[in-house]
């Protein structure tokens, strides 16, 4: 696995919000404590990258990026880093929560995923906040979107 370059493997990224636990998710995926997780939100404020092997896909670099509805000028810099990760990206993660409503950060980022023929998941964590169904969340996405339901918390869909 350490022989296998960072540009060689599937760069999977996580886009989306912040505090929507894209952190929290790097964390679960990983089993490691990879990158920082606080509930200030705009904790992450340069991409955290994560060499692992995946069983079945193999070699892969796990993405988490800056919320992408940061404010100000730091967060108009943190923004423009997690565009940089896109460019790059293989697979794209875009993780919501059942409590945030699907709104233009997200259509921009699919409308975005769609124009570079990018393979994307929607990923709705924090789903244990749903008491075990997806329903509510899944009712704002739109109804062509891929969706897999996780809580970073509890290990579900991990």
């Amino acid at each position: 696995m350490n022989g296998t370059p960072r540009s060689d493997r599937i760069q999977i990224a996580l886009f989306g919000r912040r505090n929507v636990g894209k952190s929290s998710l790097l964390n679960a995926l990983t089993g490691q404590k990879v990158a920082v997780v606080s509930a200030v939100a705009g904790t992450t404020t340069d991409p955290v990258y994560k060499s692992m092997e995946v069983p079945s896909l193999g070699p892969v670099v796990l993405i988490d990026t800056p919320g992408l509805d940061d404010e100000g000028d730091l967060g108009r810099l943190r923004i423009a880093k997690a565009h940089e990760v896109l460019r790059k990206t293989d697979l794209a993660l875009l993780v919501v929560t059942p409590e945030e409503p699907w709104g233009s950060v997200e259509e921009g980022l699919v409308a975005e995923f769609i124009k570079q023929d990018l393979a994307y998941l929607v990923v709705v964590n924090k789903s244990d906040r749903l008491g075990g169904t997806a329903e509510q969340a899944q009712n704002k996405i739109p109804a062509k979107a891929p969706v897999v339901k996780t809580s970073a918390l509890t290990g579900e869909g991990i």
